[in-house]
C-alpha cells in the first residue's frame, strides 16, 4: 500500500475522531435547551435522511436478509440508536463534556469483559492489567481527585449516565460481529437508524408532554445538524475508509485521542476548566485501554506487512 493511501487512512481516522469528540461538547452545550431524547431523535432522523440515498439502491438485495434477521436488527437499533446517545445527552445535563469523553472510551474494556461472559473468550494477564488501570482512571475521575469521596459514594449522576452510554456502546460493538452478511453495511445502518428512531417515539412523546418545549435556538439547530450529519453520517464514512486503508488496530489507536480533542473543544467552546484529576484519570484510562486492547504482535505484523 502506498504511503499516500496510509496517510489518507490516518487522516480519515483522525477526522472521524475529531467529529465524534464534538458530540460531547454538543451534549453539554445544549443540555439545558433541548431534552436528551428529543436531541437523540432529531439526530438520528437527520442521519437517516443522509443515509437513505446510499441504502436505497441496495434495498432489493438486502430485504430478504432484513426480514430473516429482524430481531437482531431491532436489538442493535435499540442499543446503538435509541439509548446510546440518549444516555450521553442525559449525562451532559450534570457533568462536564471532558468527563464524558474520558468515560465513554472505557467501552473497549467493557467489551473484553462481556466477550468473556458471552463468548467465553479468555481474559489474558495483559488484558486484566489494562482493565485494572482503566478502573483506577475511572475512580480518579468520579472521585474528582479526592479518593476520600469514594468512601462517601459521591458519584456525579452525569458520570454514571456516561458509563451507561459506554456500556450500551460496548454491547452494540460486541454483537456487531453477528451482523448478517446478507445485509449490506449501508442497509444495516439505514434500517437500524429507522428502527432506532421509531423505538424512541413513546419516550419522545412522554418527554414532550412532561418537559418544557425546547427552544429552537441556533445552538440547538447547529447541534442537531452536527450530530446527525457529522457524527452519524460523515464520521461513519471516514471511519469506514480508515478501516479499509490502515486496519482496525491502527485506526483504533487514533480513536483513543478522542479525549484530547474533546478537552480542547470544551475549553475553547464551553470555557470548561481542566483539573489535575482530569489529566491523571484520563492518562490512566487511555494507558489501560491501550494495554488491554492493543497487541504489540499485531502492530509488528502490520508494520512488516506494509
Amino acid at each position: 500500500m502506498s504511503m499516500n493511501a496510509k496517510t489518507a487512512g490516518y487522516l480519515a481516522a483522525l477526522g472521524a475522531t475529531i467529529i465524534w469528540s464534538g458530540n460531547f461538547v454538543v451534549a453539554r452545550g445544549v443540555a439545558q435547551e433541548i431534552a436528551p431524547i428529543q436531541l437523540n431523535f432529531w439526530r438520528w432522523l437527520v442521519a437517516l435522511v443522509c443515509m437513505l440515498p446510499l441504502a436505497l439502491p441496495k434495498l432489493r438485495s438486502d430485504w430478504p436478509g432484513m426480514r430473516r434477521h429482524w430481531r437482531y436488527l431491532s436489538a442493535m437499533a435499540f442499543l446503538g440508536v435509541s439509548v446510546l446517545n440518549t444516555f450521553i445527552y442525559k449525562a451532559g445535563q450534570t457533568t462536564q463534556s471532558l468527563n464524558m469523553a474520558l468515560l465513554v472510551p472505557t467501552a473497549p474494556v467493557m467489551i473484553i469483559i462481556l466477550s468473556r461472559v458471552v463468548y467465553g473468550e479468555p481474559i489474558t494477564w495483559r488484558r486484566l492489567v489494562g482493565v485494572c488501570v482503566v478502573l483506577l482512571g475511572v475512580l480518579e475521575l468520579v472521585a474528582h481527585g479526592d479518593w476520600s469521596n469514594l468512601a462517601r459514594v459521591r458519584f456525579a449522576p452525569g458520570d454514571l449516565w456516561a458509563l451507561a452510554g459506554a456500556a450500551s456502546f460496548a454491547s452494540y460493538s460486541l454483537f456487531m460481529r453477528r451482523r448478517p452478511p446478507s445485509v449490506s453495511i449501508e442497509g444495516f445502518n439505514a434500517v437500524t437508524f429507522l428502527l432506532g428512531t421509531v423505538f424512541t417515539l413513546p419516550a419522545l412523546v412522554w418527554e414532550m408532554l412532561v418537559l418544557p418545549t425546547p427552544r429552537c435556538t441556533t445552538a440547538v439547530v447547529v447541534g442537531v445538524l452536527y450530530t446527525g450529519v457529522g457524527c452519524s453520517f460523515v464520521a461513519y464514512l471516514l471511519w469506514t475508509w480508515s478501516i479499509t486503508a490502515i486496519g482496525p488496530v491502527l485506526a483504533g489507536i487514533v480513536y483513543y485521542s478522542l479525549p484530547l480533542f474533546a478537552a480542547v473543544e470544551s475549553v475553547l467552546l464551553l470555557h470548561e476548566g481542566i483539573s489535575l484529576f482530569h489529566v491523571l484519570g484520563g492518562g490512566l484510562i487511555v494507558t489501560g485501554i491501550l494495554v488491554a486492547t492493543v497487541d504489540p504482535r499485531l502492530l509488528g505484523a502490520r508494520r512488516t506487512g506494509g
